[in-house]
Order: C-alpha cells, then sequence, then structure tokens
C-alpha cells in the first residue's frame, strides 16, 4: 500500500477494507477552497482522504474545528445515522479523495463489521475532540468579553443606577469591540446574566458582580461551559 494510504486507516480500516471502498468509490481531485461537504446538506456520500488536506469547519462565523488528511474519512456520522451534515469539509491545498456513495458504504458496512465498529469509535473520538475544542474557544472569548466590559468600567464610561454600575450599549457593540459574532456574545452574556455577574436592559448592561468579571477578566473562567 503506497503512501496515500498512511495516518489513521493503518489503525481505523486494514488494508483488505480500504483495498473493498476503492473498489466501490471514485477518485476525485480537487484543487483549494473546494468545498466537499456543506453544514445543514443531505449526507449522501463519504471521503476517504488519499492525499492533501481539508479543514473541517462549524457554525457562523465558520470556526476550524478539525484538520484532516491522508488516509483519514470525512462524513461518516451523516451516513450512519441518515442525519444532515454536521460541518463544513473544505479542501486546503491539491486534495485526492476517495468518493463513496452512501447505499454503497452502507452495504460495505453490513459486510465488514470490524470496520463498522472502528468507524462508530472515530466519530465518538472526533465529536470528543471538536466538543473541547469550541469549549476552549468560548473560555477565550468569555475572557475577552469579561475585559472589554471592566475597561469600560474602570475608564468611567458608565452611570451608577439604583447602586449598581451601568454601561450604555448593546449586545452588537459589545460583539463589535471584542471581534466575537453577535450570537457567541448572546451566549456569554446569558452565562454571565445566569450566573449573577450582570444585568441586561435595552441597550443597558448592568455589573452586578463587578468583582467576579474582573476575575474572569485576569484568567479565571465560569464553571459553565
Amino acid at each position: 500500500m503506497d503512501d496515500a494510504h498512511l495516518g489513521e486507516s493503518s489503525w481505523l480500516l486494514d488494508d483488505e477494507e480500504v483495498l473493498a471502498l476503492e473498489l466501490i468509490g471514485s477518485t476525485l481531485r480537487r484543487g483549494d477552497g473546494h468545498v466537499f461537504m456543506r453544514e445543514g446538506e443531505a449526507s449522501d456520500f463519504l471521503l476517504l482522504i488519499k492525499k492533501g488536506h481539508v479543514k473541517v469547519t462549524t457554525g457562523q462565523p465558520p470556526r476550524i474545528v478539525a484538520l484532516r488528511g491522508p488516509g483519514e474519512t470525512i462524513g461518516e456520522l451523516g451516513v450512519i445515522d441518515d442525519q444532515p451534515r454536521s460541518a463544513t469539509v473544505i479542501a486546503w491545498g491539491e486534495v485526492e479523495a476517495l468518493h463513496v456513495p452512501a447505499n454503497d458504504l452502507r452495504t460495505f458496512l453490513d459486510q465488514h463489521r470490524r470496520a463498522e465498529r472502528a468507524l462508530h469509535a472515530a466519530v465518538r473520538k472526533r465529536l470528543g475532540q471538536a466538543t473541547r475544542k469550541i469549549s476552549d474557544s468560548d473560555l477565550m472569548m468569555e475572557r475577552r468579553l469579561a475585559k472589554a466590559i471592566i475597561e469600560l468600567y474602570q475608564n468611567g464610561l458608565c452611570e451608577i443606577i439604583d447602586d449598581i454600575p451601568t454601561i450604555r450599549l448593546s449586545q452588537k457593540d459589545l460583539a463589535s469591540m471584542t471581534g466575537a459574532s453577535i450570537e457567541a456574545t448572546k451566549k456569554i452574556i446569558r452565562v454571565f446574566k445566569e450566573g449573577g455577574l450582570v444585568d441586561t436592559g435595552r441597550f443597558q448592561l448592568r455589573l452586578t458582580d463587578a468583582g467576579a468579571l474582573r476575575k474572569i477578566a485576569d484568567g479565571n473562567p465560569t464553571s459553565s461551559w
């Protein structure tokens, strides 16, 4: 077997299983930036990367959750579970991949139970990796948002209303200040609010626990991720 088959397939799929896939699949060659799969689309094929790399992204704005290379499979989760794509897959440079239609893959898995178990194990591992990446990213954004709020507070850009420091700005303004998406900003503000650190109103952010926000800004995250 040539170098194109090295990588995850060296422990995920054995030589016989890879050769069986090659008999039912077709080879694709695509350039940098080509979109092989889009998040939300129907899951109607699997890819086995033979040469090059792809990046796996999810969400809006897109967040890279993984890079996959020679020997690795992409798209099995949606095919196995008959669910829409959970991520977008884009060529990172020149890519050669084996395209295996969903129905042919299911037949292959019925005939190769070891491969089916291996693919399920790989899916569980990847989901765990993706979750940790997203969680780590959320923690970084949480700290950035807390720092922005504390800087506004320390620079006197707030007023005291009912004995509570209050900053007059929208969550959209906060998102713009930190470079976060409005969705991510709303998510983190909700966590802060549930923890009693802030309260919100129309174009208002009330700092109900500025001390706790300062601790987050200094690198002590909440326990909500």
